[in-house]
């Protein structure tokens, strides 16, 4: 008798998460980003198949996604949107982080306790509202998330995002009675969300977004610069952002002579203070409109970043999630929502 190659049979836990790793990949979710940020009772869950039935509809409450008639789990149908997307994005890309970014949304709209009042559709206007209720001459990333709360529009920032394939940089999507921002791209400094954050801003002021559940406008790349390939209301959100970073839209560039770190650093907290703009911004905005050599200097930009004078060195994460945290009554949410949104760094 010919000896035979034998292999061992996995144990129920092993061969049920293979399953459900398998069965998330098929919709573009990351099983092993997703289980970081499950709650702790997921590992007894693959014990039994009424277990997984468990953290099955666990994920279609919380996670974006639904369950078939037949157990299976798929991406929640959502209502077509606005896909603001360049020639190397794909809609199919992105539609697994706007599931569940929209779903996650849902949960903090929910328990949001101001009620969504509609923004001023003049930048100038909104600007100067703003900034009578801070202690600095131009907008921060902090100011302009209070704006965004006080007008009962949540922000929330999820740059780890457990799906594949591309994020979008900026959303607005409209869900249980009010209009939410998701902001994706990870940054190394809070001034890096300025533009972003006020580009959606310009959406929701302009009335681009329709009021109706589950509407979205998803931006793939938000950038200052508008080009012939920019349609009408990403150019109409360029410019109510410009207005509400800088007084009238000002905008700047970097002369023929490119400074070093130090020097772009001292001269835009200079200019900042002088012309009511973010020091931050006047430096992303130069580099934006300036081309050395053929490339925007964007190293440069960096390092320059790196060197403002700060009043404190809150991240761009903690900023969000102190915003988010004052706003919202947990007691609406369910326990193990909460801690989802905990494990996202949202909470």
């Amino acid at each position: 008798m010919e000896a035979v190659a034998l292999s061992p049979i996995p144990n129920t836990a092993v061969k049920l998460e293979r399953e459900l790793r398998a069965e998330l990949a098929e919709i573009g979710v990351v099983w092993n980003s997703l289980k970081q940020v499950l709650p702790d009772w997921i590992d007894s869950a693959f014990q039994s198949r009424s277990g997984i039935v468990e953290l099955k509809t666990f994920l279609s409450r919380n996670a974006g996604l639904q369950l078939t008639s037949d157990g299976h789990l798929t991406t929640k149908q959502l209502p077509a949107a606005c896909f603001k997307t360049n020639a190397a994005t794909s809609v199919d890309q992105v539609t697994a982080a706007r599931s569940m970014a929209t779903a996650c949304a849902r949960l903090v709209a929910k328990a949001t306790k101001t009620p969504y009042t509609r923004l001023p559709d003049e930048a100038d206007a909104f600007r100067e509202k703003i900034l009578k209720y801070g202690d600095k001459a131009w907008m921060d990333l902090s100011m302009l998330l209070s704006a965004c709360w006080m007008h009962g529009i949540p922000v929330l920032y999820m740059p780890s995002l457990p799906v594949q394939g591309r994020k979008m940089e900026g959303m607005v999507t409209f869900v249980s009675g009010r209009p939410v921002i998701i902001l994706t791209k990870k940054v190394p400094h809070p001034d890096w969300l300025l533009f972003i954050l006020a580009h959606e801003i310009g959406h929701l002021a302009k009335r681009h977004l329709p009021e109706d559940e589950g509407q979205a406008i998803v931006d793939d790349t938000v950038e200052v610069k508008a080009g012939d390939d920019r349609d009408q209301q990403e150019e109409e959100a360029n410019r109510f952002a410009t207005h509400l970073l800088a007084p009238g839209g000002k905008e700047v560039t970097i002369g023929k002579r490119l400074p070093v770190a130090a020097e772009f650093a001292a001269v835009a907290q200079k200019y900042g203070q002088d012309n009511g703009m973010a020091p931050g911004y006047v430096i992303l905005n130069a580099v934006h409109n300036s081309s050395i050599n053929g490339k925007k200097p964007y190293p440069l930009g960096q390092a320059a970043l790196k060197l403002l004078l700060a009043e404190d060195d809150s991240s761009a994460a903690d900023l969000c999630k102190n915003a988010l945290r004052e706003r919202i009554d947990v007691n609406l949410l369910r326990d193990d929502s909460i801690e989802f949104l905990e494990k996202l760094d949202l909470l």
